[in-house]
């Protein structure tokens, strides 16, 4: 029988402070008439200052109808990566980044040195793998970056599509969220709630501040958390969590949701 190597293989999905964020910004969050949106991605200690461009393969902006609308000039720079959409349709458009990874950590004898690689799949790890380790781990990640931009009055269809991994149940439209009032967001998975799940929120200015400031929050039997909006301006939030697993395909399960918002003054 193999035997399991007990380690933490997705230390780049815990929750800490001090490591990097990926977010995805847009130059607007709500807007009363048609026009053109630019949106950075990028890697960055101090928020929003980048530091890495944030590969735009996998992003996507969701129209209020469900439609994918088309990415305008889009550009990786040295620091960030960059594109623009353009809002016409009156409701809310889901800037989104989903992606699925297996990690796999393993040893080819019992004395041998552990070893690690990245897959896209589990087929790929079964090609890439050698016959006959002595010991194998693999875990899973689902990792998805959201933001949301309106034009006129919010709605709620695009939170009716299903990325996997993490889905964001908002019971406050995101963007309609008020300096001094209370925000609540949910997460589901598999269309249950997300429960005891650990979620950081940080306001944004880092760079100016000795510390962070993180304001850690659990969600509760309703995969629910409560924002404390005590101040206007945008806001990162990032939720971690590791899962049970059901399936003989990987031994852990985890999912990580990063979103970008915005609090208006009253």
């Amino acid at each position: 029988m193999k035997k399991i190597i007990v380690s933490m293989m997705l230390l780049v999905l815990a929750l800490s402070a001090s490591a990097h964020k990926r977010w995805v910004l847009p130059s607007l969050f709500s807007v009363s008439e048609a026009q053109w949106i630019t949106v950075d991605a990028s890697v960055s200690n101090n928020l929003f200052y980048p530091d890495r461009p944030w590969p735009l393969e996998t992003v996507r902006v969701v129209s209020p109808s469900g439609e994918n609308v088309t990415l305008s000039n889009q550009s990786k720079g040295h620091r960030r990566s960059t594109f623009d959409f353009e809002v016409s349709q009156r409701g809310t458009y889901k800037v989104v980044a989903a992606n699925t990874l297996y990690f796999v950590q393993y040893k080819e004898t019992e004395q041998g040195e552990t070893k690690r690689m990245r897959a896209a799949s589990i087929d790929e790890i079964k090609n890439k793998l050698p016959q006959n380790v002595f010991s194998q781990e693999v875990a899973k990640s689902d990792s998805t970056l959201e933001s949301y931009v309106t034009l006129g009055a919010p709605n709620h269809q695009v939170f009716a599509e299903s990325n996997g991994g993490v889905q964001f149940k908002p019971v406050t439209h995101p963007n309609d969220l008020y300096q001094g009032e209370e925000g609540v967001f949910g997460f589901t998975v598999n269309d249950q709630p997300l429960v005891g799940a650990e979620v950081i929120m940080v306001w944004e200015g880092t760079r100016y501040r000795d510390d962070e400031q993180v304001i850690e929050l659990i969600t509760d039997d309703q995969g629910q958390i409560k924002l404390p909006l005590s101040q206007a301006g945008r806001f990162y939030l990032e939720l971690s969590h590791r899962r049970s697993v059901d399936k003989e395909a990987y031994d852990k399960a985890y999912v990580n949701y990063l979103g970008t918002f915005e609090v208006l003054p009253q």
